[in-house]
């Protein structure tokens, strides 16, 4: 749900703004809007202010800096020392941290440059056989791929300087060669020139390598090979006693920075006067005490006042989620928007009770489930420990909170998939049939379901001994005689969320008094209810003189339902609405992907089992650990091929064909954002 909010005016003596600014800081429950008032000075401070400003951002940046090459950002922050100290103590780690950032660059570089150039290097030495120390010439080292390239830059130097130059080769793996080409020092550029038009370029080696000569070159990738390793573990191990000793103190010093220059971005958003300044902003409804508490020791100096927030006129008031401990794990699965506009609704708790539901709809597979049980788990075991879980392909770092977070969605789709596994009987496909754990039984199907397998399928579960067994299958969604019955379930699903979407938009629009929506919202729900009653009583078109039957209700409901449509279609003046009701009678159709996806990818999951399960029954004793191999290679790789599906299909049906509708796109609010320390943040 969307946490209530209340509005707040603070006025206060300018004397004491800073003072009244770091207690609100403190408190960490005021959202500052910019305030604009005539007579009143606004936006960026100045004067004397700014220039405290700069010297405060100077300073942070250096110590941001110096945390930053020490690795130590996340430093345990020490006990703040006198402010006076501050710069002094930032200088004191400072210039060794940069002197030792500078030197581990330094070899880094140094041992990048050898693992790329190093063979390269020593070979073209070998090939200048000592040439490259010479006063007279100059050598143009390159390397050649093929044969080709090498006949092609001989021809271009015979054509260019004839008889004049002289070309080394040294081979430096199967599919390169290096060359050197030996000419005098006034015709370097001669040369240079005749390999660019043999598609060649000059070996330029980077940083202080690049105009040694060649010989040296390799003595000091040499020296590098040798020194370099212990010298960067030396001033890894000296950056870390520094990080160790200074880091701590950094730490402090950079937030304390940090929250002054937060007061003054607050300060610069009021309006202010030689004497007095105003503070506009927004605080939670269930915080309001804690705004009370922290501004009661400036009773005489400040005073504030609260107004209750018109949820009808929500724009520009901060949106904050309250939700239960189990819904807000899946909020940050909305954050790839803003959030919904104050006095709308939050739609946290949707996702997170039917993305699971239907994930694990569509998985429906015990073995699937343990395997993304088991995934949860260490992920949640890493939060614990407040370990951070880096994602290369990705190229994200999930931190503790977050990484817990998506510990618990993952938990809760994985038991998902396994209840729903019990149901259909599946456990990597349908290995627990063939060991005989789960059955078919036809007639429990048939009470429960109203659904009778075909004799054709009942003697083909009986040759394949599916009909005996300890549990019975209670979803056999892979057979074929029920696959009707899924695909009605999952429709009616669809008109469910299709008719509670448009539902809340009709509410919503009422609520605020938008009444051009309202009626489009409403006109929607009637051409709804209108199109599916045409489908049921057709039977899909198949029996289209059952719609004159106006003795029916049904078929007096759906004209009722026309009516309506075409009453909104009016009142709204929204021609398209035609065109937009055939499409979201398409999207209640788009609720089989829920049957589609998962049938298809259960077939698939049988197929990987029927393949390691024959294989195993040919061959006695190697047969059965043949097939069990083959049998996981086949289901890893159907489960890769599948599993973006798996999770993308859900998350469509409840962000694209729910949302859609109610409008959570169209009206978007501002994210609450505290004006609270640094170190909270």
């Amino acid at each position: 749900m969307i946490n209530p909010m209340q509005q707040v005016v603070v006025a206060g003596r300018q004397s004491d703004s800073r003072a009244v600014m770091q207690a609100l800081q403190q408190a960490g429950v005021l959202h500052i809007v910019p305030l604009e008032a005539q007579g009143f000075q606004s936006g960026p401070l100045s004067g004397q202010a700014a220039e405290e400003r700069r010297d405060t951002e100077r300073l942070l940046a250096r110590a941001e800096s110096t945390l930053g090459e020490l690795d130590a950002s996340r430093a345990t922050r020490a006990a703040l020392p006198a402010e006076s100290e501050w710069s002094a103590v930032v200088e004191q780690a400072a210039g060794p941290a940069a002197a030792l950032s500078e030197r581990e660059a330094e070899l880094r570089a140094d041992l990048d440059t050898q693992r790329s150039y190093g063979e390269v290097v020593s070979a073209l030495a070998r090939a200048a056989g000592g040439l490259d120390r010479s006063a007279r010439l100059s050598l143009l080292p390159l390397t050649v791929e093929t044969a080709a390239e090498l006949q092609a830059a001989q021809n271009a130097l015979e054509a260019e300087l004839p008889g004049r130059f002289a070309l080394g080769t040294e081979r430096v793996s199967d599919r390169l060669t290096a060359v050197v080409v030996a000419v005098l020092r006034t015709e370097r550029d001669r040369a240079r020139v005749a390999l660019g038009k043999a598609r060649l370029g000059e070996l330029r080696l980077p940083g202080r390598f690049e105009r040694l000569p060649l010989s040296e070159v390799a003595a000091a990738f040499e020296q590098v090979t040798r020194t370099a390793p212990q010298a960067l573990e030396q001033v890894q191990a000296e950056k870390g006693a520094l990080a160790k000793q200074h880091g701590p103190l950094l730490a402090a010093i950079r937030d304390a920075l940090a929250d002054r220059v937060g007061i003054d971005d607050a300060r610069a958003q009021t309006a202010r006067g030689k004497y007095g300044f105003v503070l506009q902003g927004y605080v939670p409804a269930d915080r309001v005490a804690d705004l009370q508490g922290v501004l009661a020791p400036f009773k005489n100096s400040a005073t504030f006042e609260l107004h209750p927030v018109d949820a009808h006129h929500g724009d520009g008031v901060p949106v904050q989620l309250k939700n239960s401990s189990y819904t807000e794990n899946f909020e940050f699965m909305l954050n790839i928007s803003d959030p919904p506009k104050y006095g709308t609704f939050d739609p946290s708790w949707i996702v997170a009770w039917f993305f699971p539901l239907f994930f694990g709809f569509i998985v429906a597979d015990i073995g699937f489930g343990l395997v993304f049980l088991l995934a949860a788990l260490w992920g949640l075991g890493k939060a614990r420990r407040g370990e951070s879980l880096p994602i290369g392909l990705l190229g994200i770092t999930l931190d503790p909170a977050t990484l817990k977070r998506v510990g618990v969605v993952l938990r809760t789709m994985s038991l998902w998939a396994i209840a729903w596994g019990v149901a259909t009987g599946e456990f990597f496909g349908n290995v627990l049939e063939k060991l005989h754990v789960f059955f078919y039984d036809p007639a429990l199907i048939q009470r429960v379901w109203g659904v009778q397998f075909s004799e054709l399928t009942i003697e083909h579960l009986q040759e394949e001994g599916h009909l005996k067994g300890l549990i019975p299958i209670i979803f056999p969604r892979v057979q074929s005689d029920f696959s009707n019955t899924i695909m009605l379930l999952c429709i009616a699903v669809g008109v469910i969320f299709m008719l509670w979407s448009w539902g809340l938009k009709a509410q919503l629009t009422w609520k605020h008094k938008h009444m051009h929506h309202f009626w489009e919202a409403v006109g929607m729900l009637g051409g709804l209810v209108g199109l599916i009653l045409l489908a049921y009583i057709s039977k899909a078109g198949q029996n289209f003189g059952a719609l004159g039957n106006f003795a029916d209700p049904l078929v007096l409901v759906m004209l009722v339902g026309f009516v309506v449509f075409v009453v909104g279609l009016i009142a709204s003046k929204t021609p398209l609405m035609l065109i937009e009701l055939l499409s979201n009678g398409g999207n209640i159709i788009s609720f089989t992907r829920l049957f589609a996806v998962g049938v298809a990818a259960a077939i698939l999951a049988n197929l990987a089992t029927d393949v390691g399960w024959g294989l195993g029954g040919v061959l006695p004793i190697i047969g059965p650990l043949f097939g069990i191999v083959l049998g996981i290679l086949v289901h890893t790789f159907l489960f890769v091929l599948t599993i973006l599906g798996h999770v993308m299909q859900p998350i469509r049906l409840v962000w694209v064909e729910y949302l859609n509708p109610t409008g959570f796109y169209q009206e978007t609010g501002v994210r609450y954002s505290p004006f609270a320390p640094a170190a909270r943040k």
